[in-house]
This record gives structure tokens, C-alpha cells and sequence, in this order.
């Protein structure tokens, strides 16, 4: 494996770490809405919903961890576009008009920023077992 090999699994693990945000959110809204329109039928869980109360808590940790990470960040275009990419869940498009670039150079600055957030993100980690 080479050095790119390695930068570009970098990137799809830091695309899919962001992307549990997107997940989390579309989790919740799905058992929220379970719980106002089937509360009163047949539930296989107990507290009725998608998601248990306790998966519920772990996801929304999950969620917060992440939103984290991101305000975290030195404030500059890498970092508004994870926010509004990942947390805000804006498309790449409504990205590049929010920040004022084309569409192709939202596309590389995507590329450029999930790379930069692979490398803080760990030194980021480091410091929460530290702790």
C-alpha cells in the first residue's frame, strides 16, 4: 500500500465518520415519527419507535461527538463547509453558493478539507483519551 492508497482510505473513513451525522439525524426523525403517528398499535419495543431509548442516547452522543469535532476546528472555509455539508446536511452545490465558489472548486475543497479533517481528527481523538 502507498502513500495515496493510504490518504484515500483516509478519506473515505473520515467521509464516513461524518456522514453517521446525517444517519443520526434521519434516525431520530424516523423514530420521533413512529412515536406520534403508531404509539398506539402494536410496538415490538417496549418504549415504542424505530430505535430504543438507549440506542437513541448512543446516537445522539455519537452525534454530539461529531458536531464537536467540527466547532473545533480553526474557523475558515474547510471548516464551514463540514458544517454544512455534514451537520447542516446542505448538498455540495448549496455549499458552493453559501461560500461563494463554483461547484467544481466546492467538489475540490470537499477532497482538500475531508483530508484535513482525517489529520486533526486524530490528533482530536488523542486528546479525548488523554483525558
Amino acid at each position: 500500500m502507498n502513500y495515496t492508497d493510504d490518504r484515500s482510505s483516509a478519506v473515505a473513513e473520515m467521509a464516513e465518520y461524518l456522514d453517521n451525522y446525517r444517519f443520526g439525524l434521519k434516525m431520530i426523525e424516523i423514530n420521533r415519527y413512529e412515536k406520534e403517528y403508531f404509539m398506539g398499535r402494536d410496538n415490538r419495543d417496549v418504549g415504542g419507535g424505530a430505535i430504543g431509548e438507549d440506542d437513541e442516547a448512543y446516537i445522539k452522543a455519537k452525534m454530539f461527538e461529531i458536531k464537536r469535532f467540527v466547532t473545533s476546528l480553526p474557523p475558515d472555509d474547510r471548516k464551514l463547509f463540514l458544517y454544512y455539508h455534514y451537520i447542516r446536511c446542505e448538498t455540495v452545490e448549496r455549499c458552493a453558493e453559501l461560500l461563494k465558489i463554483s461547484r467544481r472548486s466546492a467538489y475540490r475543497l470537499k477532497r482538500r478539507t475531508l483530508e484535513y479533517a482525517a489529520i486533526k481528527y486524530r490528533s482530536f481523538s488523542k486528546k479525548e483519551y488523554d483525558l
